[in-house]
Parts: C-alpha cells; sequence; structure tokens
C-alpha cells in the first residue's frame, strides 16, 4: 500500500493551489514592478522573468499559488510521446468520447488545454510505469503549468470561441484531481496515528469551479450547436435506476441506513478543524446554481406530456432552449457572495437535505456493488447497468458534491467519511483498473485511510436497514 502511495502523488502544487492568496474579482488587475532585470545584472546573478499573478474570473473557487515556473513554450521529444501516448492510449479511457476530438482540436491554438492533456498522458504512464520517476515528475510540472494557464484564461469573457476550450480543460482537471494524492503527502501510512486530513483533496473542492464554468458555457453551448451539449441529455445515474429496476432492485435502498447514521449522536463528530473560508462563498454559490436548475427542470418535468414520435426533434430543440433560459435566470438572480443571513439558513435547512439528495445520486452505484460482490447471482444477471454509465456517474459524481457536503467534508465529519468510504468501495469493486486507472489508486487508497480514521473513533462502517 505505500508503494502505492509514492507513485500515485504526483506533487504537492495540486494541494497548494488551495491555500494562497485571495480571488480578485474579473476586471481587477494587479501590477508587479519590473527593473527590466538591472538589478540582477549588477548583482551578476542569473535573471528569472517575474511571477505575474493572474486576474482570476468567480468562475473558479480555489485561490491560486505563486508557482515558479518557465512558461515559455518548449517542445521536448517527452512531450511528443505524452501527446502519442494521450492520442494513442488515454483519450480511449476517459468518459464523454465524442468530445475530445473537439477539445484535441483546441489544443493547438490554447496551451492551457495542451497542458492539462500532457498532464493527463503523464498521469497515465504514471501509473502504467510506477517504477520511473520520468512521468512523475513531468505530470507534477505540467500540473503546475495547467492550473496557472487555466486561471489566466479563466479572466477572460467567455464567448463562443473560447468556451469549449474552457469547458474541456475544466473536464480535464476533474481527472487530474481523481488521480492526484498530493493532499496525502504529510500523511505517514495507514497505520499511521496521524488524523487523515481531508481539507485540502482537490477532488470534492475543485467541483464549485467546474459547475460555474459548466453554467456559463452552456448558452454557447445550446446557441452554436456544439457536441458539449450532448452532455445535457446524458443521465448515467437514470440509465442504471433503470436496470436496476429491471432486476427488481430498490436503487434508493441505500438512502434510509445512511440517514440513520445521519441522525446517530454517535457519527455526528469530526477529526479537523480546517478553515473554510477558501471555498464557503464559492461552494455555497454552485450548490444554489445546481439546486436552482434542478428545480427549474423537476417543474418542466411535470407539466410535459410525453412527445409524439413526429415531435422529438422540435421537443428536444425546445428543451435545449429552455436549459438555456434557465440558466440564464439562475445565474442572472444568484450572486457569488452570499448574504449573511442567506449563508446561515443554507447551512442549518440544507445540511441533512443535501446529505440525503447525494445519498439518492449515489445509492444505485452501491446497489451495483453489493449485486456484483453478492455470492449467489440471479438468473438475470446479464441485466445490468452499462459500464460506461457507471464510469460516468462514479467521474462527476464528486462535481455535484459542493455546498454543506464540502464543508462536511473539510472539517473531517464521521458523516462525511462513512459516505466517502462506501463510495471509494464501490470505485473499487466496479471500475476496472486497467480503463479507470484515473480512479483505481484512489479508490484503494482512501478506503483504507478512511477505515483506519473511523476505527480510531471507533465507529462502525457498516450499513443497517
Amino acid at each position: 500500500m505505500r508503494a502505492k502511495l509514492q507513485h500515485s502523488r504526483p506533487s504537492e502544487s495540486w494541494a497548494r493551489f488551495a491555500r494562497s492568496v485571495p480571488i480578485t474579482k474579473a476586471g481587477e488587475g494587479v501590477s508587479h514592478a519590473n527593473d527590466g532585470g538591472s538589478s540582477c545584472v549588477k548583482r551578476n546573478i542569473s535573471c528569472l522573468p517575474p511571477f505575474h499573478q493572474h486576474v482570476v474570473a468567480p468562475s473558479l473557487s480555489i485561490p491560486s499559488a505563486h508557482f515558479q515556473m518557465d512558461m515559455d513554450p518548449q517542445i521536448s521529444l517527452l512531450h511528443l510521446e505524452l501527446f502519442h501516448h494521450w492520442d494513442e492510449e488515454t483519450r480511449s479511457t476517459l468518459t464523454f468520447p465524442q468530445i475530445w476530438p473537439v477539445v484535441m482540436q483546441r489544443a493547438f491554438n490554447e496551451d492551457f488545454i495542451m497542458s492539462a492533456i500532457l498532464c493527463i498522458a503523464a498521469m497515465h504512464l504514471t501509473s502504467l510505469c510506477p517504477q520511473s520517476t520520468k512521468y512523475s515528475h513531468a505530470s507534477m510540472q505540467l500540473m503546475a503549468k495547467t492550473v496557472q494557464l487555466f486561471r489566466k484564461n479563466l479572466s477572460r469573457p467567455f464567448t463562443k470561441d473560447n468556451c469549449e476550450a474552457l469547458m474541456g480543460t475544466a473536464l480535464l482537471i476533474n481527472y487530474i484531481s481523481w488521480f492526484d494524492l498530493g493532499f496525502l503527502d504529510g500523511e505517514k501510512g495507514i497505520n499511521s496515528e496521524a488524523r487523515l486530513d481531508l481539507a485540502q483533496d482537490q477532488l470534492f473542492l475543485l467541483s464549485p469551479g467546474i459547475v460555474q464554468v459548466w453554467f456559463q458555457a452552456i448558452p454557447f453551448f445550446i446557441d452554436d450547436g456544439s457536441v458539449f451539449t450532448q452532455m445535457i441529455n446524458q443521465n448515467p445515474r437514470l440509465s442504471i435506476e433503470e436496470a436496476l429496476v429491471k432486476r427488481g432492485e430498490d436503487p434508493a435502498r441505500f438512502v434510509e441506513p445512511f440517514m440513520k447514521i445521519w441522525d446517530d449522536p454517535r457519527y455526528q463528530t469530526w477529526g479537523c478543524t480546517a478553515t473554510e473560508t477558501t471555498v464557503c462563498g464559492p461552494t455555497s454559490y454552485a450548490w444554489r446554481l445546481l439546486g436552482g436548475l434542478e428545480t427549474e427542470l423537476s417543474c418542466r418535468s411535470s407539466l410535459s406530456r410525453a412527445p409524439l414520435p413526429s415531435s422529438e426533434g422540435r421537443d428536444e430543440k425546445k428543451k435545449l432552449v429552455y436549459i438555456r433560459d434557465a440558466v440564464i435566470r439562475i445565474t442572472t438572480n444568484y450572486t457569488l457572495v452570499d448574504e449573511p443571513d442567506t449563508s446561515l439558513t443554507l447551512e442549518c435547512q440544507s445540511a441533512r437535505s443535501s446529505f440525503e439528495n447525494i445519498i439518492r445520486r449515489i445509492s444505485p452505484l452501491l446497489c451495483c456493488a453489493s449485486l456484483k460482490t453478492a455470492s449467489d447471482t440471479p438468473s438475470h444477471s446479464s441485466i445490468m447497468p452499462q459500464d460506461a454509465d457507471i464510469e460516468q456517474l462514479f467521474y462527476g459524481f464528486p462535481i455535484l458534491c459542493c455546498g454543506p457536503f464540502a464543508k462536511l467534508m473539510m472539517r473531517g465529519d464521521s458523516r462525511a467519511l462513512v459516505f466517502l468510504f462506501h463510495f471509494y468501495r464501490a470505485a473499487r469493486i466496479l471500475l476496472d483498473p486497467k480503463r479507470c486507472w484515473w480512479a483505481s489508486i484512489r479508490s484503494d487508497v482512501m478506503e483504507q485511510l478512511i477505515l483506519t480514521e473511523l476505527k480510531s473513533r471507533q465507529l462502525n462502517v457498516c450499513l443497517r436497514s
């Protein structure tokens, strides 16, 4: 297990990414003095170009760090190797296969996409060749470069020309967050007495930024008929639930056991006292965006009737237009900064309901994991959810876990840890380790670390009906 930890942690930079300077609103410039290097000449030392802190749009939630990186474009044999590996091997392992050809074309004109692509390829090779430090070192550098370039480009206004590039990179960054375990660099291993601290785990903490990029991009995607609109119509959870119902299973059967744990006073404890100020505003904002859209769509679905076959095309266009208008209304009405009473009300009223909402989303995957591990398989075992739907739901699930759950996770709430244990356990059981390389090491490592932490609190992870 220790070996896995070593080759699964490409860098500390992703964790440092969450701790630095405050977010600057778009349009507010930051100036830096520059003497042209004259002082370096006088002192007879090598001159490095000054770091420039970029203006950051509200759409990315985590503050930037001062990365000392050479940002000059350099083409090396390693970069060529990484790009070849991406095209031949890595790309086919990622979900949303329809968007990656478009993203690749954009990469030749946008360096932040190319950096993200090369970083993903380096991480893939790190998982395939853990004994080689070449790829892990490359992923460290490319990760830092991707973050810095992406934040710089987020300060630009969203347009039809850059929205696909920005959204594609945000999705790649989610893969980077899945693979990176740099926040564990301070941990001493599974048998250590050190407390598990998830306050810098970017897999869940970067979700507000991805949500905000998505909400800014949707109107452009729909107006221009982008291939990204196909993602809007995909509902892997619904597909999984339908397959489970055909097997006679209840997709929501894990909701009640988790809610019993939520109400159990023994589990209403936490381990660390992380500072929440870095994510409180953005994560609440993203949570309101998601909740607002879900409310809009549920209201529409309750009013709409089943379309006739001849009108399905027109109804699909109407649905997309409705979603576009709903997103515009939501982003116009909601602000990034919480009103004081609004933030308090949100936390008090929605902590339990948001936890239940998250459990309802993950319960179908827990059902699938339970079926796979069952010793007696029914005769209709061939009726199982598609692997592609399972992979997509696992990949995108952390993006939806913003808001109150993010705060629970940051402070090490025992109820959040029990949920995460079962989430990673299900991922280990259901995801193919070769194809889903981006989740394999994390699932194995985190399942064991969380179990150890809960045992140290004398808490059980078993779910009782």
